[in-house]
């Protein structure tokens, strides 16, 4: 290819008569056909999001989460003496000769585990009052 001036042209045109909004077009639309295309084999292979990192199926089983953890019985939190008084968690787990760790989960019942002995596994919360606030998402009975 010679310009007028006898010398060849270095660059050459991709498209010779695309207009940019053909190009955009057409990159939307391949990124979409191979989008929905992946997602049907993972969907067919069942290659989800527990099988490609082995994580957990339920929290129970989910030690990675739950780093923390305190031995105790589980008791209920006695009700405010005021209504308008704040309390942080709905159970305490009462330690020997330490203090009570105060316990949420949205995850476990805690209410089948009053008055036995377990360790808890969870999370420790920021806490405004108490002296360690724990979001459990684990329990084991201790026998």
């Amino acid at each position: 290819m010679e310009t007028a001036e006898g010398k060849e042209k270095i660059t050459k045109k991709f498209f010779k008569d695309a207009s940019p909004k053909k190009v955009i077009l057409g990159v939307l639309i391949l990124s979409l056909v191979l989008g929905v295309l992946t997602g049907y084999i993972i969907a067919n292979k069942n290659l989800g999001v527990n099988a490609l990192t082995g994580s957990p199926k339920t929290a129970q089983q989910d030690n990675r989460t739950f780093k923390d953890f305190a031995e105790g019985v589980i008791k209920a939190r006695p009700a405010p003496v005021y209504p308008s008084e704040y309390v942080e968690g709905t159970h305490l787990l009462q330690r020997d000769g330490q203090p009570p760790v105060a316990l949420t989960s949205s995850v476990v019942d805690l209410s089948l585990y009053e008055g036995k002995k377990v360790r808890v596994f969870g999370e420790t919360q920021k806490a405004l009052e108490a002296g360690w606030l724990m979001d459990v998402g684990k329990v084991e009975e201790i026998k």
